[in-house]
């Protein structure tokens, strides 16, 4: 939802205000408002209720992130792993509007809209993705969303590249959001179920917020400068796959280490 309302205000904004009011006091609004999201999440961490598996277990009283690594170094790289495509394709189109603009020499409130339009799409997915993922094999569910995003990512640029218009932009963002909910949708529990109960706060933590920082939050700048040290309008896509093919990676090793724990477990069973 914050995707859905960050691209409500910028379309609104750059349809109602002109580019030198803008930088006069309009992109002040959305920070005013953007106040409102602190005391939302205090309320609703609040009256959050804890599984009982938490409850029940014991827990230590600090766990350093020394202790973490010492004792589940693989954990965390793999929590890490498989966060870093749902990191990359969050500010990759997190970064339209401004691609929109600088790449593709379209209008402000094109790229906006088409970020709206995926924001709704994730945000309706998401919750989705993580009930088939209750159902289904949730290793399984993102390798396929993982592969399509290597697969797919491309075409996806290329269609805004070649034909750039708020047509290609919406279709473009729209599919990529709806593989990005398929993925990130089910993310917070495969990654949870990489800890145990006592650690899987900080475990979940550590790897995700690395993941971010280092692939997600540097994500539009690798993309403008493979723009300009290319002159490739589709450098955005080789960054969204290489990110992907990292994710399939640890995906793959999750997908082994669970199938050798059941073989592991029938054995000692019989």
């Amino acid at each position: 939802m914050i995707t859905v309302l960050a691209s409500l205000f910028g379309v609104t904004l750059t349809t109602l205000l002109d580019h030198q009011q803008l930088i006069d006091w309009g992109w002040r609004i959305p920070y005013v408002f953007g106040m409102l999201l602190g005391p939302a999440g205090l309320y609703i961490r609040a009256k959050m209720v804890e599984t009982p598996e938490f409850l029940q277990a014991d827990k230590p009283e600090t766990m350093p992130i020394t202790d973490l690594l010492r004792r589940y170094p693989l954990e965390v790289l793999l929590a890490l792993g498989i966060s870093i495509i749902s990191n990359a394709s969050f500010y990759i189109l997190a970064y339209i509007p401004t691609y929109g603009v600088k790449t593709l020499h379209l209008t402000q409130s094109t790229g906006f809209t088409a970020t709206l339009v995926g924001g709704l799409i994730l945000a309706i997915g998401c919750p989705l993705a993580g009930h088939w993922s209750d159902r289904l094999p949730r290793p399984l569910l993102m390798v396929v969303t993982c592969w399509l995003f290597v697969l797919t990512s491309y075409p996806a640029f290329y269609l805004m590249a070649a034909w750039p218009s708020l047509v290609t932009c919406v279709l473009a963002v729209a599919w990529l959001q709806l593989v990005k909910a398929g993925y990130s949708g089910i993310l917070p529990s495969l990654m949870s179920d990489q800890f145990p109960v006592d650690t899987r706060a900080v475990g979940v933590a550590l790897g995700y917020s690395v993941s971010v920082s280092v692939f997600g939050g540097l994500a539009p700048l690798v993309a403008t400068w493979l723009i300009a040290r290319t002159g490739d309008p589709l450098s955005p896509s080789y960054y969204l796959i290489a990110t992907a093919l990292l994710s399939l990676f640890a995906l793959v090793s999750i997908q082994r280490r669970q199938t050798s724990g059941r073989a592991l477990a029938s054995a000692a069973a019989n």
